[in-house]
């Protein structure tokens, strides 16, 4: 056996203890509350790097602070940035957990507590390996492993950390540690995520709310207009019917579909990881094609009115409805905001007063997936998991990867270890237990393949 991977299986368990520790620690970077916890796992976890053999510091930050260690392999070895994150989301809703959310719990062949999948896991993993690595013969690039406590509510410290340009961090290679998996025994390679645009509507038709029997019918109902304006946004095809909003899509290569195609995507265990949902959308693309390559446009919420328990026989005064639209190269997100702001427009009808509020604007990424990194990724998982990886996009948003494209470098690429179905963001969050030890021998591979290449 290599010696390497022995050191990682004799210590496993070592690293299991250090993942539990840090589910243990309740980071929640969006609740003020939650301040100390965030910075304590920011402590804790820059004490395991340093332990680990990497010369480490907490990074402070407006927000909450980063994490970074560091090795130097020397002037001709290339170097290579793992980022992943240390917060986590909120456990609500408490009741529908089945183990205590901050308590790595083993149920079967998987690890199940809040960020055991998004993204501690990766976090400890990535530690494992340069441990390894240097406790057995040594790294073979610079590495550096750059996590932060701000992923959960936009990174907003990391993107000015990494733009400010006095960090002093450089790096020929950027690994993104925050995904999944293909699928089980089938592992994959990130090269895009897609935009998002987010805008809020607003429809207004009076000061205040009105007796719908002494008004009903005589005055316009935002709620009415509001709802048509939502019509109006699809055709018949499942197509997006603002003017002007696939001006800017590129196609990928008629290769690259033909690969996803001969993937066999599950399209039955999709639909149930989506609660039963019917699969719809574009008319002359797969499901995942929908989510890699095709932008869409999604209401994500709609108030108007009383909806309270009982009857309240009310015409309200105000609608307003949020709205996010999913974006791939080379659309840009301010654009399409002025082109729904302007559709939006164009159907109100008189006597309403209609508003629409950007609230987000993120551009798309997209890498190279035939580029060195992915060459050596691809090498490593595939040595590890028996089974080269997939290259595929992603339908989220992941603005940190933008920003690296265009500070550090262009070779990036998103390599994750959770399954699908993870219950990411939701109750009894889970990660494949034999991930653990798995995911480090293929990073420790990555820095081999990494290194011969040069």
């Amino acid at each position: 056996m290599d010696a390497t991977d022995r050191y990682i299986d004799e210590h496993l368990q070592a690293f299991r203890s250090d993942f539990d520790h840090l589910i243990s620690i309740p980071s929640i970077s969006t609740d003020p509350s939650h301040e100390g916890d965030v910075r304590r796992a920011a402590e804790w976890v820059a004490a395991r790097m340093e332990r680990a053999g990497l010369e480490a510091a907490v990074v402070e930050t407006e927000g909450h602070p980063l994490v970074m260690g560091r090795h130097e392999a020397g002037p001709d070895a290339p170097t290579l940035l793992v980022y992943a994150h240390y917060d986590v989301q909120p456990a609500d809703p408490l009741d529908e957990w089945t183990s205590p959310p901050f308590q790595a719990t083993e149920v079967g062949d998987r690890l199940v507590g809040r960020g055991t999948a998004d993204d501690k896991a990766q976090v400890i993993l990535q530690i494992a390996a340069a441990e390894a690595a240097l406790a057995t013969g040594g790294l073979p690039v610079n590495l550096i492993l750059l996590f932060e406590g701000e992923e959960e509510i936009g990174s907003a410290g990391l993107s000015s950390f990494l733009r400010a340009g006095g960090s002093g961090v450089e790096a020929d290679h950027v690994i993104i540690a925050d995904s999944m998996m293909f699928a089980p025994g089938r592992p994959s390679l990130l090269f895009g995520m897609r935009g998002v645009s987010y805008m809020e509507i607003e429809v207004r038709s009076s000061a205040h709310d009105l007796h719908s029997g002494q008004y009903g019918g005589a005055v316009p109902n935002p709620a009415h207009v509001l709802s048509g304006i939502i019509a109006s946004f699809h055709d018949e095809r499942g197509r997006v019917a603002v003017e002007g909003f696939y001006d800017e899509v590129r196609s990928v290569s008629d290769e690259l579909r033909r690969e996803w195609a001969a993937l066999g995507f599950d399209e039955r265990a999709y639909q149930a990881s989506a609660g039963g949902a019917a699969l719809v959308g574009e008319e002359g693309y797969s499901t995942p094609e929908r989510l890699w390559i095709r932008p869409c446009l999604d209401v994500n919420g709609f108030l108007s009115g009383y909806t309270g328990p009982g009857k309240k026989t009310v015409l309200p005064a105000r609608a307003m409805a949020k709205v996010s639209c999913r974006l791939v190269p080379a659309q840009d997100p301010d654009t399409i905001v002025e082109l729904v702001r302007a559709h939006v427009l164009a159907q109100a009808p008189p006597g309403v007063e209609v508003q629409v509020h950007k609230l987000q604007a993120d551009p798309p990424w997209h890498g190279d997936p035939t580029g060195p990194l992915f060459t050596a990724a691809g090498a490593a998982l595939e040595a590890v998991f028996g089974a080269a990886p997939v290259r595929v996009a992603g339908g989220g948003t992941l603005p940190i990867a933008r920003t690296f494209s265009e500070v550090l470098t262009s070779s990036v690429a998103v390599m994750g270890m959770a399954l699908p179905g993870a219950n990411m963001h939701a109750p009894n969050e889970w990660f494949p237990a034999a991930h653990l030890h798995l995911g480090a021998k293929a990073v420790v591979r990555l820095y081999r393949e990494l290194a011969a290449s040069g």
